[in-house]
């Protein structure tokens, strides 16, 4: 084929040179490339196209109408997973604040019915102590005295008993309150438990800050906790008889909170009994009453605090912390 060779091919543009390549069917990077001077003057356009067939068939048709139902399909399924998850998150929320007025209604159900009993128990313990105290002429005079002298100082710790209980059932008042350090309260426990802990080869330890971190609580209401919490602990590590019973009492602070665990290696708690650990009267011991931990939470509650538990095999947690001043 003759090609007419130009002295400057830039006066052609790129777009035309496309054109002329796209309608002879060459391609400009092909054979052309390497003779960039050179045009040709005359193709036979009728043999540079291809006979394509423009139509869809049937068959891609319905590809491309399952192709879109598949995409719209996705985009449902998608929102419908977030609405469920959406869902999901809502109903959490609710069972938890379910779970929450739950717990309130039976702390301050438990508070009410133990006021009541206590109050039912005083007055029996008072009747007993008036006819103790007419007999005890006549208890003098057999030489029996010494008997309603024991009858009597029972009675009478019975009643400071009742009393120290209902004192921590009701919210501690403003002028029961006080600025109190840790530290001394913590040792005051460790010294109260230390003989029982002797006896029954428990070994008791603290870790406590080296400085005086303060709260603004009734010392004898925490006190209670922390009697409560040990008590718990000592009863927990007795059942332990793969090792040596250890109990420990840590002090420390967290951000503006002064935080107290009791940690014991007893048996640890099943999971039944960690989600009614709290509930008023719900107890796994023979003579247990199951206030002690209700009582007690409820007790940290209205010091503005918080109480939890953690356990797993040999290793139990009781924790507490109250707003640090």
């Amino acid at each position: 084929m003759k090609a007419l060779k130009y002295s400057n091919p830039s006066h052609f543009s790129f777009e035309m040179k496309e054109r002329r390549a796209n309608a002879s069917g060459l391609i400009l990077d092909g054979p052309l490339k390497e003779y960039p001077g050179y045009f040709p003057t005359f193709l036979p356009l009728e043999k540079s196209f291809p006979n394509h067939n423009l139509a869809m068939t049937k068959d891609e048709l319905t590809m491309v109408d399952l192709y879109l139902k598949k995409e719209d399909l996705e985009s449902k399924s998608l929102k419908l997973e977030q609405e469920i998850a959406e869902k999901q998150q809502t109903l959490k929320r609710l069972q938890q604040a379910i779970e929450s007025a739950t717990g309130d209604i039976q702390a301050a159900s438990a508070s009410h019915l133990a006021a009541g009993l206590a109050h039912e128990i005083r007055n029996p313990l008072t009747t007993i102590k008036g006819f103790i105290q007419l007999l005890k002429p006549e208890l003098q005079a057999a030489g029996r005295q010494e008997f309603a002298d024991v009858a009597l100082d029972e009675i009478s710790r019975a009643n400071s008993l009742l009393t120290e209980f209902l004192s921590v059932l009701k919210p501690a008042s403003s002028e029961k309150k006080k600025k109190l350090s840790i530290n001394p309260l913590a040792m005051s426990m460790i010294k109260l438990f230390l003989s029982e802990s002797i006896m029954k080869d428990i070994e008791i330890s603290d870790d406590l800050p080296k400085v005086e971190i303060y709260v603004f609580a009734d010392e004898n209401a925490i006190k209670q906790v922390l009697v409560n919490l040990f008590k718990n602990a000592i009863e927990a590590v007795e059942g332990n008889h793969r090792k040596k019973g250890s109990i420990k009492l840590v002090v420390n602070k967290d951000g503006g909170f002064v935080c107290v665990s009791v940690i014991d290696n007893g048996g640890g708690i099943d999971e039944y009994s960690l989600k009614k650990i709290f509930t008023p009267f719900y107890t796994t011991k023979a003579n247990g009453t199951g206030m002690g931990l209700a009582i007690s939470k409820q007790i940290i509650e209205n010091h503005g605090g918080e109480m939890s538990v953690t356990t797993q095999p040999y290793e139990t947690t009781f924790k507490f912390s109250l707003p640090a001043i």
